[in-house]
């Protein structure tokens, strides 16, 4: 199962005036941060603070791939909070792990535990309330059940407060309608995931979400409109010397020239995608 990108563990602190009191200058981060994991558990042990000694090992144990001990120690962190930010931090990453150990239930059950303590802070904790949300609607994605999922990544969107935020929310919801069997609904909500992350200046995403698009208007016969997009994200990713999304656009448009039965054109695009993700040694485009 692939780990969730949300335990990047890159903290961006959600508010200025300090309600957040973990350490993030510990000996622990530090050997964290420099990917020595091992000696990061080391020095989690010399901390006194039992909530950041729980919480920095239980990251090194994720990136370890232990996440039995990762789990434990996050739970355990939960008893030693400071503040209630401190806490729900622990629920999030928490779910997020026994999700990617294949505790679903157990993933829901905690993002929904957060979810409600983060509620009885009013307006105070509606960040975190967000990421519970948004994460519920992953969870619901896993078990396939996308209309549970349209349901919590719109509640999600409705209290973002950021374009970063809103961006997360439209490609949640298009890929719950995709898997709804709504495609028209998929492509409306892709657009506007697409239109603000770039605005937003996430390029990657925004090309990800191109090729989506295009994948999205080529199940729909909607051949011309998929090329289009293609081709301009090939042009893109060109001009702004991606050779790695210029190979995956040309190997999708491939894709969409062998469904449109434009076989010359189909293999032309493949043979210049293939060739350039050898070049930059892209093996996961080369299949």
């Amino acid at each position: 199962m692939k780990r969730e990108s949300t335990l990047s563990f890159i903290f961006i602190l959600l508010f200025s005036n300090g309600v957040y009191s973990y350490d993030s200058n510990n000996q622990c981060e530090k050997s964290f941060n420099s990917g020595a994991y091992d000696k990061a558990i080391e020095e989690a042990k010399k901390l006194e603070h039992k909530y950041d000694a729980n919480f920095c090992a239980a990251k090194a144990y994720y990136r370890k791939g232990d996440l039995a001990a990762s789990i434990a120690a996050f739970d355990e962190s939960q008893k030693h909070p400071d503040l209630p930010v401190d806490q729900l931090f622990a629920y999030l990453y928490k779910g997020i792990a026994q999700r990617d150990i294949g505790q679903l239930k157990a993933s829901s059950a905690t993002f929904t535990k957060g979810l409600d303590t983060a509620a009885l802070g009013n307006s105070k904790y509606m960040q975190m309330e967000r990421k519970f949300l948004y994460q519920l609607g992953n969870n619901a994605m896993q078990e396939d059940n996308g209309f549970d999922a349209i349901d919590f990544y719109g509640k999600s969107l409705a209290i973002s407060s950021n374009d970063d935020e809103r961006a997360e929310g439209f490609a949640g919801i298009s890929s719950a309608y995709f898997r709804s069997n709504k495609i028209d609904q998929a492509i409306e909500y892709g657009v506007k995931a697409s239109t603000t992350y770039q605005r937003t200046g996430k390029l990657s995403q925004y090309a990800d979400m191109q090729l989506t698009l295009a994948s999205y208007e080529s199940i729909n016969a909607n051949y011309p409109r998929a090329i289009r997009l293609l081709q301009s994200i090939e042009s893109f990713a060109r001009t702004n010397g991606s050779k790695y999304y210029e190979a995956k656009a040309l190997l999708t448009l491939a894709d969409v020239y062998d469904a449109s039965k434009q076989l010359l054109l189909a293999t032309e695009a493949r043979g210049k995608g293939k060739g350039l993700a050898e070049s930059i040694g892209a093996d996961d485009l080369l299949r």
